[in-house]
């Protein structure tokens, strides 16, 4: 029988998805799933100013009267729950830019 509690989560695995690109160089990039019509979300908000940008990320769920993956996250942008800055990169370690408080 395998042992699999040595073996590490790869969060690159997960569901992705580039969700919007706005005005005044906003991205949001998302990570989405969907249980038995439940949805959950964690998005990260990307602003770039030239050189310059931050971002921040977000977790929530259920945009109301959607089952889209892309407005579930622009839901959570807007409505969600901030993230702490240690389990923003956790779900999106790629991002280098300073974190948004």
């Amino acid at each position: 029988m395998d042992d699999d509690s040595n073996k590490t989560f790869n969060i690159n695995t997960l569901p992705y998805y580039i969700v919007e690109k706005v005005e005044h160089h906003r991205v949001l990039e998302g990570r989405f799933w969907n249980c038995q019509g439940k949805q959950i979300a964690i998005v990260a908000a990307i602003t770039h100013f030239g050189e310059r940008g931050d971002w921040s990320a977000y977790i929530g769920t259920d945009a109301p009267d959607s089952y889209s993956e892309e407005e579930t996250c622009k839901y959570t942008a807007k409505h969600g729950c901030k993230l702490s800055e240690k389990d923003a990169k956790h779900f999106f370690p790629e991002i280098t830019l300073p974190y948004r408080y």
